[in-house]
């Protein structure tokens, strides 16, 4: 029998209650910095300047990256890692279950370490729910689907240790259960908020995308149960992608501005205020971030970010990294997608265009490197 009942997918809060609104937290503020010390220090803690030496690390430091797009999830991750990371590097990984995809926030694929998925799906999966519940009755899925959908997976899984989506696919369909008309992803998707699945192997000859399920208990990663799941969500976030404001953490982690306030609360002089946005909401860094006290480059180098880097789409408020113009050239689009782009002196610069090499030695390198990724 699975872990627990899927059925229960469509009806539990999960553990994320709502607060009362918090007051301001009481943190540290420096003197107003200017938009290149804020770039700089954002660049260094996305590890950007420097990668953080292996994948495990990256991961860790990352918390989430963005991964609907398999190959560019990858990709941003290497550029996290280490200068020589290869797509076998970390698919390895994969494969031996220290990193997993799942669907963890905002109703969204992301990479992340083994040890940090249970407990970022249990904190998405109220809101995550809530946001699928008008499609689910769209296309007719029930509670009855859902718990005769997890007991096929679960068996099938423990039996056979992993299956592709097709796969899975197929056994549902076989037993009476429809996975046309996005019957099936949904399904799927419920049997992950229900802590019952992750994405983990890639299978040998797989193409850019191809990855198997597998049962999240299967993993050998110990489960890290932070106390306090928003302040652990909010801390993690601001560690690698800070100075940000609360309003972007809580477009990052799919979560209300307000529960973010009543974190913030919570950790007071943990955090360090370094200025306004352009909504004129504080900016904050973890008040113990290495890259404070660092030497940091006044040229910031040259980087080639893929589709939904984490640069680029992590924040609500994307003018400090892109002005208007070149946010509309990268997306999100109607299609949902998110363009690569060139990151000159840490601000979006121009697309990338897959059929035009630069000329110069850096930029050349740049961009064999990422098509080594997508093909």
């Amino acid at each position: 029998m699975p872990p627990s009942n899927p059925s229960k997918a469509l009806s539990s809060s999960g553990s994320n209650q709502m607060r009362p609104p918090a007051m301001t937290p009481c943190v540290r503020r420096a003197r107003p910095m200017e938009r290149r010390r804020i770039l700089q220090l954002r660049m260094a803690n996305q590890l950007l300047l420097e990668p953080a030496g292996s994948i495990p690390a990256a991961a860790e430091r990352m918390l989430a990256l963005q991964s609907q797009d398999l190959a560019a999830g990858r990709y941003s991750l290497a550029q996290r890692s280490g200068r020589k990371t290869s797509r076998a590097d970390i698919d390895a990984l994969f494969t031996s279950g220290a990193l997993v995809r799942s669907w963890t926030m905002r109703g969204t694929l992301h990479i992340c370490a083994a040890g940090d998925v249970r407990w970022l799906v249990r904190a998405a999966r109220r809101r995550t729910l809530a946001a699928m519940a008008p499609r689910l009755r769209e296309v007719q899925i029930g509670a009855a689907d859902i718990d005769a959908a997890g007991e096929l997976v679960f068996g099938h899984l423990k039996e056979h240790g992993c299956a592709s989506r097709a796969a899975l696919f197929t056994l549902l369909n076989q037993h009476g259960i429809p996975t046309a008309a996005q019957r099936g992803v949904h399904l799927l998707m419920c049997l992950v908020m229900d802590g019952l699945l992750c994405l983990g192997p890639i299978p040998e000859g797989a193409g850019p995308a191809g990855q198997d399920f597998m049962l999240v208990d299967e993993l050998a990663a110990a489960d890290f149960e932070p106390a306090e799941p928003l302040q652990e969500l909010l801390r993690r976030y601001l560690a690698a992608h800070g100075p940000a404001s609360l309003r972007d953490a809580a477009w990052y982690t799919g979560q209300t501005l307000t529960q973010l306030k009543a974190a913030a609360a919570d950790l007071g002089p943990q955090l360090y205020g370094v200025g306004l946005d352009a909504r004129e909401e504080e900016l904050y860094l973890l008040a113990d971030c290495p890259a404070l006290d660092a030497r940091l480059p006044n040229r910031l180098p040259l980087r080639l970010l893929g589709h939904f880097d984490e640069y680029y789409l992590s924040y609500a408020d994307r003018s400090l990294a892109s002005d208007a113009p070149m946010q509309a050239s990268i997306g999100p689009g109607k299609n949902g997608m998110v363009k690569p782009f060139w990151l000159r002196s840490g601000r979006a610069d121009s697309l990338w265009n897959a059929e035009t090499a630069p000329t110069d030695r850096i930029g050349a390198a740049l961009h064999q490197r990422y098509l080594g990724f997508r093909a």
